[in-house]
């Protein structure tokens, strides 16, 4: 991936901005924070010549930070802990949670795979701390269900690859949320798992110009294994590496509650239908055509979601 300066600029800020909110307590400073992820990404949505989706997400990104803001300010004058549907409205139109989610996939449809990556990862987690942070798990419980049942089942008639991501990105939104309420051991192993195996995924289809599933017919047989590898290992199949953190967040949600783990395993049920369709029409149609692919970075990944969970369990049981 050839990056100019302004461009790697860019990005490590919003990587930078990302990891400070992790040691963050103020809600001031967790908003500012946000602003300057906006900030740094609409500029890259702007080189890549897609002036009216930046357009568009800042228009939905500003109301929301206006919302965020007026609901603070209500708090305050009326002296009350924050904790209004009003800031927790603000903050699902931020990171594009169900009901509030229809802009996402259609943004994401358009962008190139490195500011889908973004916007998947790693600018949707100062808006999930500040859920978890300013609003009670009661009644946050509500939104997590819904949108576990609407992630799961909008994937399943996509044709676009940027679209089922968008909705794979949706359906993880409350496995994240539930990794940040437990621990912070949790959050952190769940983060790194799920931010490194989009950035595999997302490099595979970028490096191969990958945006609609009848294109993966024509991929090389190795690269078609590790991509259906991947995407196995984000539906959080065992006992490959995405499957480590979600059975951590499922052992202890269920000491506590039976609910949301219980949907959350039924819905991923359903979600790991729409990973199987991309399996199932990459592997459609054996194509050993060779493209300009390292086998061996794809090779060693490939070996390291087999033997992973296995190591992991020694080392945190």
């Amino acid at each position: 991936m050839k990056l100019n300066m302004s461009k790697m600029i860019f990005i490590s800020m919003i990587f930078v901005s990302s990891f400070i909110s992790l040691s963050m307590n103020n809600w001031f400073s967790m908003w500012i924070i946000m602003e300057i992820s906006l900030f740094m990404f609409i500029p890259l949505m702007s080189k890549n010549k897609i002036s009216d989706q930046s357009m568009k997400y800042f228009i939905i990104q500003s109301i929301s930070s206006y919302l965020f803001i007026f609901s603070i300010i209500i708090n305050s004058m009326n002296e009350m802990y924050i904790n209004n549907p009003l800031t927790l409205l603000s903050l699902m139109l931020k990171i594009g949670m169900p009901p509030f989610h229809i802009w996402k996939p259609e943004i994401m449809s358009k962008l190139p795979w490195m500011e889908c990556l973004l916007l998947t990862t790693l600018i949707k987690i100062p808006p999930m701390i500040l859920i978890n942070k300013l609003i009670s798990f009661k009644m946050l419980m509500i939104p997590l269900l819904i949108t576990l049942i609407i992630g799961s089942l909008s994937g399943l008639n996509q044709l676009n690859l940027k679209k089922m991501m968008a909705f794979s990105s949706i359906f993880n939104l409350p496995w994240m949320s539930s990794a940040f309420l437990i621990s912070e051991k949790i959050m952190l192993t769940f983060l790194i798992f799920y931010i490194m195996l989009n950035f595999k995924l997302m490099s595979l289809f970028k490096l191969n110009n990958l945006n609609y599933l009848n294109q993966l017919n024509f991929l090389p047989l190795k690269t078609k294994m590790t991509m259906n590898l991947n995407m196995l290992s984000l539906s959080g199949l065992p006992p490959l590496l995405g499957f480590f953190p979600k059975w951590m967040i499922l052992n202890e949600l269920t000491k506590t509650l039976m609910i949301l783990p219980s949907i959350m395993i039924l819905t991923s049920m359903i979600s790991m239908f729409m990973y199987i369709q991309i399996n199932y029409f990459s592997m459609n149609n054996f194509s050993f055509k060779k493209k300009n692919f390292k086998n061996n970075t794809a090779k060693s990944f490939s070996i390291l979601n087999l033997m992973a969970f296995p190591m992991m369990l020694i080392f945190w049981m």
